[in-house]
């Protein structure tokens, strides 16, 4: 064991892929859970010397970052009701050789045929079939190997019949830093480097008109004008305890606070 504490849902990502793909293919082919197996160790001769039934192995023999599904920028998202900022996540592909192992080869190969279609069917794995930990990123989806594909899966001294596939997974990393709060103004102030007077700071007001529908009216301040945009919003020059006049009729009135916006009306 790799360590004293459980696992999160973010060094999961592995078993949580395997765990969505094999609920889609029971569901799909289907795969009888009391007649068939699912296995994701390794193929090799001592694995299958111990098979007492019909088994779809499912392993994953290589794992790299996917550079024509990348994706660049920021997004925002929320984790645990928090406003979050992270750069975006990193897409990785999956190789899985899937085989069949069963003691009739005509057996073997129908199992075969059936993943087959049902890989083929899915361009991705439904929703329905994704883990609570990773249901909110974008769909696995899945590539069957195609003619070209240099990298290919080698079993050891034997030949093997197999479906080479490709799950493309977008990855939460855990990373992320909270969002600051919206910014409410912007203070400017001027001190005399001789005597130390200062006048109280102008600061730049954000304002918000609830109530009415005052888009294109003017807004004073006794330093500056603005106009109320279509969303009701606006940005003015003030100081504390300044009033600012919402040019209505009649007019509304409300005094600059120290700190923060102002709202005019209900």
């Amino acid at each position: 064991m790799l360590c004293d504490h459980p696992c999160t849902r973010v060094e999961k990502v592995l078993a949580h892929i395997d765990e969505s793909l094999e609920a889609m293919l029971r569901a799909a082919v289907p795969l009888s859970a009391v007649d068939i197996d699912v296995s994701f160790e390794i193929p090799d001769e001592d694995w299958a010397a111990k098979l007492t039934r019909p088994t779809v192995n499912l392993y994953l023999w290589d794992i790299r970052r996917s550079s024509n599904r990348s994706v660049t920028g920021v997004e925002n998202f929320e984790r645990d009701g928090v406003q979050m900022r992270r750069l975006s996540l990193p897409r990785v592909e999956l190789r899985y050789i899937i085989t069949v192992w069963t003691t009739e080869h005509d057996d073997e190969r129908t199992l075969l045929g059936g993943l087959l279609v049902a890989i083929l069917a899915n361009g991705d794995i439904p929703r329905t079939y994704l883990p609570p930990a990773v249901s909110e990123l974008p769909n696995p989806t899945l590539q069957i190997a195609r003619t070209g594909d240099t990298d290919v899966f080698q079993m050891e001294e034997r030949m093997k019949l197999g479906i080479q596939l490709c799950v493309i997974a977008v990855v939460d990393t855990g990373a992320g830093t909270p969002v600051g709060p919206e910014v409410g103004e912007i203070g400017v102030s001027l001190t005399d480097t001789q005597s130390g007077a200062s006048d109280p700071p102008v600061r730049r007001i954000a304002g918000e008109v609830r109530g009415i529908d005052a888009a294109g009216v003017a807004v004073r301040s006794p330093t500056g004008i603005a106009v109320v945009n279509e969303y009701g919003r606006f940005l003015i020059n003030a100081r504390p305890g300044d009033e600012i006049v919402l040019e209505t009729d009649p007019p509304r009135t409300v005094i600059v606070p120290p700190i923060g916006g102002v709202v005019v009306g209900a």
